[in-house]
């Protein structure tokens, strides 16, 4: 069977969202944190009103980007240790994510600046992500040829 290995990357790293969403609501339901991370995505678009629909999408499209991109890297740093990679990647991506946010959204005090666990809910549901990530990509991608 013939199939499209960047749109199944892309599928991989927007499925590897959900985890990470179930992970930072619960951690909300008990207090830790403010925003899940669909909202937080969702600061991008509306800029001060958190909704979960367009933060998916906004999380699955920037997943996606970054799993393509991860894809096509492998060919220069190679596929082995492929899960610290993916954890690794993911937290280089998370860094640069809480730039825009703070430099877009919390400087211009369109929203109220975040209390500093709500940056550790973010970190550890990007270390999940990774992993995740991680995991998917070795089971249904590197189980076949690269590239």
């Amino acid at each position: 069977m013939e199939y499209n290995k960047p749109l199944l990357v892309a599928a991989l790293g927007a499925l590897a969202t959900i985890p990470y969403e179930i992970f930072t609501r619960i951690l909300i339901y008990f207090g830790i944190g403010k925003f899940s991370v669909y909202q937080l995505s969702s600061l991008i678009v509306t800029l001060d009103r958190p909704t979960t629909i367009i933060g998916m999408v906004v999380c699955c499209i920037v997943a996606g980007t970054y799993a393509i991109s991860f894809y096509y890297s492998l060919k220069i740093i190679g596929s082995d240790y492929i899960i610290f990679k993916g954890i690794t990647s993911s937290l280089l991506l998370w860094v640069s994510m809480e730039s825009i946010y703070v430099w877009l959204i919390e400087g211009p005090q369109l929203i109220q600046p975040r209390p500093v666990s709500d940056y550790y809910l973010q970190l550890l549901g990007t270390f999940l992500f990774g992993l995740i990530f991680g995991l998917l990509f070795k089971r249904y991608i590197l189980k076949r040829a690269i590239y």
